[in-house]
């Protein structure tokens, strides 16, 4: 397959034709295997770093471009990307767009979507589409972006995308506090009535907090980027603001714990946890989808946070589909979407990624796919 989106979509198209179905990949991060069903379809020769603008602060790289490697080039140009989604090393580009969660840098920067200035697609009629920077509609009036952009390649294969940057910034610091659960939900909500907005906040459960290096509790982490002044004035008012419920102990400050370490740390431990849920929860009202999620799934290896947007991975060794069928019924009233982000191909299957959807919801997803992928190649099982 050649590494441009015409030899994609030559590929999409005789897949097509012979009623083949594709199942796109990049690192393998997310889905590790395919359906027995489908011929993979690798998008790792697409990692180019083709473009790249100092001045105006954006760049163009193939969807499979590795994250770290893009970090790295972009570094030394005095720029950076503010993406950090959990995944092996290795994860690309692509594959974090196209699972669209995100990781704690989407409490203060945005939610992937918010990095992307434009994109090239290849539906699974084999079209090839350019998504500019501004809203680009289809013929239906969707907006193409939202719909590929977290869609788990199942309306469309990402092969480029236009990005937009930051200027490297003059300080990066992190403080963190540990306590019962309880008491972190106490300050995180204390956090969120101040009008805090750091670049990331996060909370992690103790097996998780351990594994990046902090105590093996509870753990509220803010991470502040900009001038050196800005940031040490936003987390000291954080301090006060945390310090004054007395039920949260701060992590004593050393050089382990103010730089980014811990943050890539968090992306490898999440990354490598065989099954990965994502709830939509509410920003004040995460702790009762922890708690439901505990109650469902019984042993977790980990659960994340991420504060502002209501974000909470749960992390588990093995689950069963009706599990996660279970637990999407007790948090469908709450209006609370689970995804299944991680999960082997038969647990991919009988669950759905997204699993049951209301009436509406499902007529327009059936439609959406019927638009873009008419002939079913892409394997990738959004619905239950």
């Amino acid at each position: 397959m050649r590494a441009e989106p015409d030899g994609v979509a030559e590929q999409v198209r005789e897949a097509a034709a012979a009623g083949r179905r594709l199942f796109p990949r990049g690192a393998g991060s997310w889905w590790p295997d395919a359906p027995r069903d489908a011929s993979l379809l690798d998008l790792r020769p697409f990692d180019a770093l083709s473009r790249f603008d100092v001045a105006d602060l954006v760049a163009t790289a193939g969807a499979g471009c590795p994250l770290d490697q893009l970090g790295a080039r972009l570094a030394e140009q005095g720029a950076w990307l503010a993406l950090d989604p959990p995944g092996i090393s290795g994860r690309t580009l692509g594959g974090a767009l196209a699972a669209g969660g995100g990781g704690p840098l989407a409490a203060g920067y945005g939610p992937p979507r918010d990095q992307v200035l434009g994109m090239t697609v290849v539906a699974g009629n084999g079209t090839t589409v350019r998504i500019g920077g501004r809203v680009v509609k289809n013929v239906a009036g969707f907006d193409l972006a939202k719909v590929v952009i977290g869609g788990h390649g199942g309306f469309g294969v990402i092969t480029e995308i236009n990005l937009r940057l930051r200027a490297r910034a003059e300080a990066d610091a992190t403080r963190a506090w540990s306590g019962s659960l309880a008491a972190v939900a106490a300050a995180t909500a204390r956090l969120l009535g101040s009008g805090a907005a750091p670049a990331a906040f996060e909370v992690t459960s103790p097996p998780l907090s351990a594994a990046v290096g902090y105590d093996r509790a509870w753990v509220l982490a803010l991470r502040s980027i900009g001038t050196a002044r800005g940031v040490e004035e936003e987390l000291d008012a954080a301090a006060r603001t945390v310090t004054a419920l007395h039920d949260c102990r701060e992590i004593a400050p050393t050089p382990d714990t103010l730089h980014p370490t811990p943050w890539a740390e968090w992306q490898g431990m999440v990354g490598s946890w065989p099954v990965v849920l994502r709830i939509g929860s509410d920003p004040a009202s995460w702790g009762d989808a922890v708690a439901l999620a505990g109650r469902h799934l019984g042993d977790l290896l980990g659960i994340s946070v991420t504060v502002p947007r209501g974000t909470v991975r749960v992390g588990a060794g093995s689950v069963a589909p009706a599990v996660v069928h279970a637990l999407r019924a007790a948090l469908a009233g709450r209006g609370w979407p689970v995804t299944l982000e991680r999960a082997d191909a038969p647990t991919r299957e009988a669950a759905g990624v997204w699993g049951a959807l209301a009436p509406g919801v499902r007529q327009l997803t059936d439609a959406l796919r019927a638009t873009f992928d008419p002939n079913g190649v892409f394997a990738v099982p959004l619905v239950a």
